[in-house]
């Protein structure tokens, strides 16, 4: 009888260790993946039921958080920005991802009838930082002032370089013009006068006993 016993206990433990071996081999892989910005947060969550499960481990490259619910022990040595709440330890969180981060993290849950495994496949995006509205604004403002003042600069300059040709234009012309005054077959020649300026020309005539005085107004604006 002792013999039998021993001989049946050594099947029973040879049918449980071949039962773990067998739900190990055919234990898959659930592999999802999740593609966040840089910057931001993201949660990644292991659904596998942790209905009598013994231990919990996330991993990453050579990251390695493990929990053992029945011990309540845990060790971890991600980074500070990688939290997992050993409350909740089926879900990891990033906080203020980079692009460092990026990569796959593994998630097994082992029990009595083996293991539950997710692969999470993380991408960062490299997308630019946002900019400060503040600094958008001020950026759009200084380019905006910027153009009226280049505007208003070269409306001034045409317009002192088009009076100044019709300054010059005038000035010809006035220089070029002579006034001639007729009294009695006599004449009087006079040049004009300065631009903006009022010039008053007086010629007497003495004919026979009586004076003829002529007065000439002219004034160049």
């Amino acid at each position: 009888m002792d013999i039998m016993f021993r001989l049946n206990l050594t099947a029973l433990l040879c049918i449980q260790l071949l039962s773990q071996v067998i739900y190990a081999e055919i234990a898959r892989e659930d592999h999802r993946s999740k593609e966040v910005s840089r910057g931001d947060s993201v949660i990644l969550t292991c659904n596998i039921s942790t209905t009598n499960a013994m231990q919990i481990n996330w991993s990453k490259d050579s990251f390695l958080f493990a929990y053992s619910f029945a011990d309540n022990q845990t060790f971890s040595n991600f980074t500070s920005h990688t939290l997992i709440d050993i409350t909740l330890p089926s879900k990891l969180n990033i906080y203020n991802v980079q692009h460092d981060d990026a990569g796959l993290y593994k998630c097994n849950i082992s029990n009595p009838r083996g293991q539950g495994i997710i692969v999470w496949n993380l991408t960062v995006s490299w997308e630019p930082e946002g900019v400060d509205p503040s600094w958008f604004y001020l950026y759009t403002l200084s380019a905006v002032i910027g153009l009226l003042l280049c505007v208003f600069t070269s409306a001034v300059c045409l317009y002192r370089k088009s009076w100044t040709n019709s300054s010059n234009q005038e000035s010809n012309i006035l220089s070029l013009v002579q006034f001639c005054v007729q009294l009695g077959g006599e004449s009087l020649q006079v040049s004009p006068p300065p631009l903006h300026s009022c010039a008053v020309y007086r010629a007497n005539h003495k004919q026979r006993e009586s004076v003829q005085e002529l007065q000439i107004q002219f004034k160049a604006e």
